[in-house]
C-alpha cells in the first residue's frame, strides 16, 4: 500500500510502541542495532542534495534524507577501506549519483553514531494495518551508552489516514512531541557539525550610501574568513578545491584593494597587498600540478590510443612532484610567519582597528564603485576594438585580466546593481571570460608541456605524445580565438554599452549631484 506523509515524533525515554496495545494490535519486529559512520564533503554536497551517505560493516549506502531521518536506500556498495572521491566507487549507480553531489570534493567522516531501529505494524480490530511505526534511538559513538534521542516516525497507509492520526494523538497525549529534528540532525548537533551552505560569493549587506571604508572592510573580513576556513583542508590534503578556493580568496582581497583605491591608508594597503602576493606565491606550483593532474583524462582522451601510454611517465613525474610540493606547502603554511601574516590581516581590517582618514574612506560606496565599473567596461571596449584573428596572445591575455577585474567589481557590489540588468551583463561577461580562460589555459599548458620536454628529454614515444598534445592545444586555442571574438561582440556591442551607461554612469552622476547639492533652509 502507498504511504502518505509521515509524522515524526520525539518520545520520552519511557514511552514505547507497546503502549498502543491499549487500543490497537501491535506487531513488533526484531530490533536492529548498527554503528553508522556518516560521510560528506566540506560543502555538504550530499546533505544539500537531499541525501545521506553512510558506511556500516564495510558497506557504503546512499539513501534519501527525510527531515533528518534516513530514507530508503537508493544504492549500496561493499567497500573495504575508505572511498574519498566519487571515482573511487566501483558500481555505476553509486558513481552516477555521487558525481553531481561531490564534483571535485573529497569525502570525509563527519560523525559516528549507534542507531537502534525497530519497526512495528499497527493493526485495527479487523487486522488491517493502519500505519507503521519506525522507532529509533541514536547515541554518539560506537558504544551507544548516552542516548541523544528516542523518536519514531508514524507512516500512515493509504486509506487509513484518520486512524493513523488517532495513533499520533494517542502518543502525543502520553508525552510524545512533534519534532522537525530527526535523529541524524541530533547526532550532528551533538558533534557540533551542523550543515551550512558554503559559497565564494557571500552577501555583504551593502547599500549605495554605505561609507566606502566600511563596505570594503566588510568585504575583506568576510572573504578572509573564507580563506582561513580552507587552510585545514589544505594542510590535510583532503581535495584540490581547498587550495583553489584559498587562492581565489587571496586574489579577491588583493583585487578589491586595488580596484577601490584610497579607502585605506596607502602604506597599509601596499603592505597588505604584498602579504597576499607572498601567501599566494607559496602555493603556485602546487596549484599548477593539481591542474595538470586533474586534466589527465582529458589529455589521454584527446590523443590516439597508440600515443596515450607514453604520457604515463609525465603524469607519474607530476604525481611524484606533487607529493613533495604538498609537504613543502604544508610546511610553509604551518610556519609561524604564515600564521602571523594571516593574523596581521585580520587585525588590520578588524572593526575595532582605527585608521587615518583616506581620500575615499568616507565617500558613499555606490557612486564610487559605479564610476569604477563604468571606467573598467570602457577600457575593455578599447582593448576589444583592437583584437582580431592575428592579435598577439599578450593582448588577449590583457583582455582576460581586465574582464576579471570587472567581474570582481560587479560580484563584490552585486547588491547595489539592479538585479535584472546585472544578471544580463554578468551572463555575457561570464561567457566572454570562459572563452578567454580556455584560450589562456591552452597557451599556458602548451608552454608547460614544452618546458617539461626541455627538462626531461625523454624517449621518442614521449616526444610524440607531448608533440601531439601541444598540436591539439594549439588548434584548440585558435578555434577559441574565433569564439572570443563572437562573445566580445555581444558584450561590447552598442546595446550592452548603452546598458552599462544607463546602469552605472548616470546613477553615479545623479547620486554625486545629490550629495553636493546644498540643503535648502
Amino acid at each position: 500500500m502507498q504511504r502518505k506523509e509521515c509524522v515524526h515524533l520525539a518520545l520520552n525515554d519511557d514511552l514505547e510502541p507497546e503502549c498502543l496495545r491499549e487500543e490497537w494490535n501491535v506487531e513488533l519486529h526484531p530490533q536492529e542495532s548498527r554503528v553508522l559512520t556518516f560521510w560528506d564533503t566540506f560543502e555538504w554536497g550530499v546533505w544539500f542534495s537531499g541525501h545521506v551517505l553512510y558506511s556500516c560493516n564495510d558497506v557504503y549506502q546512499l539513501c534519501s534524507r527525510d527531515e533528518g531521518c534516513l530514507g530508503p536506500v537508493l544504492c549500496e556498495e561493499p567497500a573495504r577501506g575508505v572511498r574519498r572521491f566519487w571515482k573511487d566507487f566501483e558500481t555505476l549507480s553509486m558513481r552516477a549519483k555521487l558525481e553531481g553531489m561531490l564534483g571535485l570534493r573529497g569525502l570525509a567522516p563527519l560523525v559516528e553514531g549507534t542507531f537502534r531501529l525497530r519497526q512495528c505494524d499497527v493493526r485495527n480490530n479487523v487486522g488491517k494495518i493502519v500505519c507503521r511505526l519506525e522507532c529509533a534511538s541514536v547515541s554518539a559513538g560506537k558504544r551507544g551508552e548516552d542516548e541523544l534521542q528516542h523518536s519514531c516516525q508514524v507512516m500512515p497507509l493509504l486509506g487509513y489516514e484518520a486512524e493513523s492520526a488517532r495513533v499520533v494523538k494517542f502518543l502525543t497525549q502520553r508525552g510524545a512531541r512533534m519534532s522537525a529534528v530527526g535523529p541524524l540532525e541530533i547526532l550532528l548537533q551533538h558533534a557540533n557539525r551542523v550543515p551550512q551552505k558554503y559559497t565564494l560569493r557571500p552577501v555583504f549587506g551593502l547599500k549605495m550610501d554605505t561609507p566606502s571604508r566600511e563596505a570594503v572592510g566588510r568585504i575583506v573580513r568576510t572573504i578572509l574568513e573564507i580563506a582561513i576556513c580552507n587552510v585545514p583542508g589544505i594542510l590535510n590534503d583532503l581535495d584540490t578545491e581547498f587550495l583553489h578556493d584559498y587562492r581565489i580568496c587571496l586574489r579577491k582581497i588583493r583585487s578589491v584593494l586595488s580596484l577601490v583605491k584610497d579607502v585605506y591608508p596607502a602604506e597599509g594597503t601596499q603592505r597588505i597587498r604584498k602579504i597576499l602576493g607572498d601567501l599566494a606565491r607559496q602555493t603556485n606550483r602546487l596549484r599548477d600540478l593539481d591542474v595538470y593532474l586533474l586534466s589527465r583524462d582529458e589529455y589521454f582522451e584527446s590523443l590516439p590510443p597508440g600515443l596515450r601510454p607514453a604520457l604515463n611517465e609525465m603524469f607519474e613525474d607530476f604525481a611524484a612532484e606533487r607529493e613533495k610540493e604538498v609537504r613543502r606547502t604544508v610546511s610553509k603554511l604551518r610556519e609561524s610567519s604564515s600564521r602571523r601574516l594571516l593574523r596581521e590581516m585580520e587585525g588590520y581590517f578588524s572593526e575595532e582597528t582605527l585608521h587615518e582618514p583616506s581620500p575615499a574612506s568616507d565617500l558613499p560606496v555606490g557612486p564610487l564603485v559605479f564610476r569604477r565599473i563604468y571606467k573598467r567596461y570602457r577600457k575593455i571596449r578599447e582593448i576589444a576594438a583592437g583584437i582580431g584573428a592575428e592579435t598577439p596572445d599578450e593582448a588577449v591575455h590583457q583582455l582576460r585580466i581586465e574582464c576579471k577585474k570587472l567581474r570582481y567589481l560587479m560580484e563584490f557590489f552585486s547588491e547595489l546593481i539592479p538585479k535584472e540588468e546585472g544578471a544580463a551583463m554578468q551572463m555575457l561577461l561570464r561567457r566572454l571570460q570562459n572563452r578567454l580562460g580556455e584560450f589562456n589555459d591552452a597557451s599556458v599548458q602548451q608552454q608547460s608541456l614544452m618546458n617539461y620536454w626541455e627538462k626531461k628529454r625523454s624517449g621518442t614515444e614521449v616526444a610524440l605524445g607531448l608533440g601531439g598534445l601541444v598540436s591539439i592545444l594549439y588548434h584548440q586555442q585558435q578555434q577559441t580565438r574565433g569564439l572570443i571574438i563572437k562573445a566580445m561582440e555581444k558584450f561590447c556591442g552598442g546595446s550592452m554599452a548603452a546598458a552599462f551607461k544607463h546602469t552605472f554612469k548616470l546613477p553615479a552622476s545623479i547620486h554625486a549631484a545629490d550629495v553636493q547639492r546644498p540643503v535648502q533652509p
